[in-house]
């Protein structure tokens, strides 16, 4: 007879490997439903779970690349996951498509190159896909050559109070400089597996971010976009996309440093098709905003509306073939003074999806120059659609994906170096020993942060120290800063540096720190 503590023992292991078996079938369906319906982020979170269970299992590996390619999380990371698959289907023009991208998000561009060409070779006479390899080849090329001609720009990471694990996107800054407006979808309704955009305020104090705070004048429970903001001014424009609107422009009232009345914009601006972004000129004539309806150019389109005597917006009027091409052009923003026109395209003057690029505006005949892209690495072979600059133009802000940042895309503060002296660069070093028999700090500590605070407690940026190159690279607009660095191998150590708001001295500052070993 058996022993009833070993039977017992039996029958709990049996319930438990049933119950896993159970949680594994269940996390598949649910991993399928979202992935089928374009859910990426859902998906991704699950496909992880179950290819790290079953590492070989080609689905799992397809998909998962496929979330990082179609998410902002870790793009670069698809390619390996593609190549566990790709000898099954490196014949299909679709596969070789998504390689070539995930080859450009990792910079390969040789790879990427072959693989569009490989693309519309197999796509026989299907014209649509071939249009689009030729346009991610075009894309690939111009990244080639933009990548050996880089701006000289720093970024700053806006830290956790305003970045998450999750997105963060479509920043504005108030024409006064106190709003720091954005939208992330950090919300995660687990009951029904969906992570919802909301729009989220930070006070803006001496260049310090408050944390981002969500709205609850402007957001409902569905989801909202920032769409930009009036150069006025006067109120912020949001695109809902739910109940109360889809895809339509409305705009939102400031008072102080908060927001109230909302307004839709008349059937001349919100037509049958969605409408995603708006900005409003400085006079209130004029709303540039995106489009896409029947008489445009083709995809999102660019258009302006002129205030009519009874306070209404005007019949729209498209920007025309200068700015508008046959793909999306989106996110028209305007600088303060008017005369230049930012908006983001996804056409054959990218380097990789969406690029921010600049027009001037003609104010007498309300023509436009061609187009420059910004160029890298302000942009880059990821979607770059929104930039906002600070009133004094010292600075611009940004959404960026890069390795550095928390997880998906992140706000930066993208410091132009060139064209502003006070902004110091300070490349920090570490050495052992005295100053006058010093020596590098050779110990190959990965854990090694560079902190810097602003006004002694709020995080302005934190840095990993390059191993490699023994040094640390910080951009520091004006301000008092507590630079604190620290490691498993060293002893805390930490030093005030000012920062003046006026040009002074030279605009990089190199210094030694001397750190003591752990004992």
């Amino acid at each position: 007879m058996m022993n009833m503590k070993l039977f017992t023992f039996i029958a709990v292991l049996t319930f438990t490997a049933s119950s896993l078996s159970v949680f594994a079938q269940k996390t598949e369906h649910d991993a399928n439903y979202h992935f089928k319906s374009n859910s990426f982020s859902v998906a991704l979170k699950l496909y992880t779970q179950l290819q790290g269970k079953d590492s070989t299992n080609p689905i799992y590996n397809y998909r998962l690349g496929i979330c990082h390619l179609y998410t902002n999380h870790e793009p670069w990371k698809a390619l390996k996951f593609l190549q566990l698959v790709e000898e099954g289907q490196k014949n299909d023009p679709q596969f070789c498509f998504e390689m070539g991208r995930a080859y450009l998000y990792n910079y390969q561009f040789e790879n990427a190159l072959a693989s569009f060409e490989k693309c519309a070779r197999l796509s026989g006479k299907n014209q649509k896909i071939i249009d689009i390899a030729n346009l991610w080849l075009k894309m690939t090329l111009n990244a080639q050559s933009m990548i050996n001609k880089p701006l000289d720009v720093s970024f700053i990471n806006l830290g956790k109070g305003i970045n998450s694990t999750m997105d963060e996107i479509t920043p504005v800054i108030s024409p006064d400089g106190e709003l720091l407006v954005y939208t992330s979808n950090q919300k995660y309704d687990a009951k029904l597996m969906l992570y919802t955009n909301s729009i989220y305020l930070s006070i803006i104090d001496d260049g310090s971010f408050e944390k981002g705070k969500v709205s609850t004048i402007i957001n409902n429970l569905d989801d909202e976009f920032v769409a930009g903001f009036s150069r006025a001014n006067d109120k912020l424009f949001v695109q809902p996309q739910g109940y109360e609107a889809y895809q339509d422009i409305v705009a939102v009232e400031r008072i102080g440093k908060g927001f109230k009345t909302k307004t839709f914009l008349n059937e001349n601006v919100n037509s049958k098709g969605p409408e995603i972004a708006a900005t409003e000129s400085q006079n209130g004539d004029t709303l540039f905003f995106s489009s896409n309806r029947a008489e445009g150019l083709g995809g999102m389109d660019i258009y302006y509306s002129l205030k009519l005597p009874t306070g209404e917006w005007g019949t729209a009027r498209n920007c025309g073939n200068i700015i508008n091409t046959a793909y999306d052009e989106d996110f028209p923003q305007l600088s303060d003074d008017g005369t230049q026109l930012y908006f983001c395209s996804n056409g054959v003057n990218s380097m990789g999806g969406y690029d921010i690029f600049k027009s001037a505006i003609n104010s007498t005949t309300r023509e436009f120059t061609s187009p420059v892209n910004f160029g890298y690495p302000l942009n880059d072979v990821f979607d770059n659609k929104t930039i906002a600059f600070s009133p004094d133009q010292r600075y611009a802000f940004i959404s960026a994906c890069r390795p550095e940042g928390f997880g998906h895309s992140d706000l930066y503060r993208v410091v132009f170096n060139q064209e502003d002296p006070s902004v110091k660069i300070l490349i920090v070093s570490l050495k052992t020993g005295t100053p006058e028999a010093k020596a590098d700090f050779n110990v190959q500590d990965s854990t090694i942060k560079v902190t810097a605070y602003s006004k002694g407690k709020i995080v302005f940026g934190t840095y990993k120290y390059d191993l490699g190159n023994k040094q640390v690279t910080l951009a520091l607009p004006p301000g008092i800063y507590t630079i604190e660095i620290q490691g498993e191998t060293i002893e805390v150590i930490d030093f005030k540096i000012t920062i003046p708001d006026v040009a002074a001295g030279s605009k990089v500052e190199r210094k030694d720190v001397f750190v003591k070993p752990k004992k």
